[in-house]
């Protein structure tokens, strides 16, 4: 038997099909905008590396804020920002992108001590130390140990300044800074010959490392061997002779101070 509906009917679902997928359906739209986007991603993420790489600094900043905009979530275009905000002098900008990076990169210690260098830069120290802690938190190695060590040291924490150096000291033996420091603090706290023993030891492999001759100078002058200060103070300051506290400790030995 023949019916007229069915054979009616059925052409027309068809049709109706073929309209649902290939015409009302967005899929392809939506494809065609997901790979015209990609496109525009991948060329801001070219410019940008290719401004950075030719030291265009200010004109990079468009295609990263574009990138970041668009991704403000992805560590890589924040730091980019970041690290592009920190070489324009732009610390405003810098230690909130510093922060997002803590927030958001699955390696936060690569935002360190930069962040911490930031609000230093925007003379925000308490914000500083805050920092430095924290980045000491996120991984005990030695390069934060020393900028924690030193942040407190700064702060008149002789006592806790002292275990993070020895601490440090433990782990890296030969980090002349780690050294040094641990001579500065063990004369801070009045161990001179511990001090004394330890800054030799430094000197003796790098004779010419300023910081140490600083110390020494200092330990010195903290014996009473004037003459013997001043002569690590002065060749330190032959060395480095912009270094504003190497002069006021000179000139402060040399009054007898």
């Amino acid at each position: 038997m023949d019916i007229p509906f069915i054979r009616f009917a059925f052409p027309v679902f068809i049709l109706y099909l073929f309209w649902s997928v290939l015409l009302a359906n967005p899929w392809v739209e939506e494809t065609q905008a997901s790979n015209k986007k990609l496109e525009q991603m991948q060329e801001l993420v070219a410019r940008g590396k290719e401004l950075i790489a030719a030291g265009r600094l200010e004109e990079a900043l468009d295609p990263s804020l574009q990138l970041h905009k668009a991704y403000p979530e992805n560590q890589i275009y924040i730091k980019q920002l970041a690290d592009i905000y920190d070489s324009l002098g732009r610390f405003t900008e810098a230690a909130p992108m510093w922060e997002h990076y803590l927030e958001y990169s699955p390696t936060p210690i690569e935002g360190c001590p930069q962040i911490a260098l930031a609000y230093r830069n925007l003379g925000q120290r308490a914000e500083e130390a805050k920092a430095f802690e924290r980045c000491w938190h996120i991984e005990a190695n030695s390069d934060t140990i020393l900028f924690y060590a030193h942040s407190l040291e700064m702060q008149g924490q002789y006592g806790r300044a002292l275990e993070l150096y020895r601490d440090g000291f433990s782990r890296a033996p030969d980090y002349a800074d780690m050294a040094v420091g641990l001579a500065r603090i063990q004369m801070r706290v009045g161990q001179i010959a511990e001090a004394r023993t330890g800054i030799a030891k430094v000197l003796e492999k790098a004779p010419d490392n300023v910081d140490g001759l600083l110390v020494a100078g200092m330990v010195f002058a903290r014996t009473g061997e004037r003459a013997a200060a001043i002569r690590y103070l002065e060749k330190a300051r032959t060395l480095a002779p912009d270094y504003k506290e190497l002069g006021e400790v000179l000139a402060s030995v040399r009054r007898g101070g």
